[in-house]
């Protein structure tokens, strides 16, 4: 026979476990890595743009185009969208807004860790398009 105290701890615990998966789920930041550079396009070597979490976000430029985004202690790669999902404007996001032109497309960083993704999207004319791109999925 079980005790109530028993039953009501399997209840609590059995919560306890469940509630956790909420917790877990990560945040997603959609950042304009354009804007955030801004004129120091134009200067080659590294500029802090952000900052993860506690990391400081730095993309190295040369020659007028981003060749790296890196952030200390955090993986980087490199994705491919034909969505428009950074802001525009302050409090504007087009997140999940599709492009009429095929044909386009952003290039992102993905700066991330266990607690939450940063996404740093930039315009083909900015970055160098290669191969190496992973298309982006949500």
């Amino acid at each position: 026979m079980l005790h109530r105290r028993a039953v009501l701890s399997l209840l609590a615990s059995a919560g306890t476990i469940g509630a956790s998966g909420i917790v877990l789920a990560k945040e997603k930041h959609h950042l304009n890595g354009n804007a955030l550079l801004g004129a120091r396009i134009k200067q080659s070597g590294k500029h802090k743009i952000h900052t993860a979490g506690k990391a400081d976000v730095l993309a190295e430029v040369s020659n007028g185009k981003v060749v790296g985004v890196s952030a200390q202690g955090m993986q980087v790669k490199k994705v491919k969208t034909q969505q428009k999902l950074a802001e525009t404007s302050p409090g504007l996001i087009l997140a999940g807004m599709q492009v009429a032109q095929t044909d386009v497309y952003y290039y992102g960083y993905w700066v991330y860790d266990p607690i939450a993704d940063y996404y740093y999207w930039f315009t083909s004319d900015v970055v160098i398009v290669d191969t190496s791109w992973a298309p982006y999925v949500p």
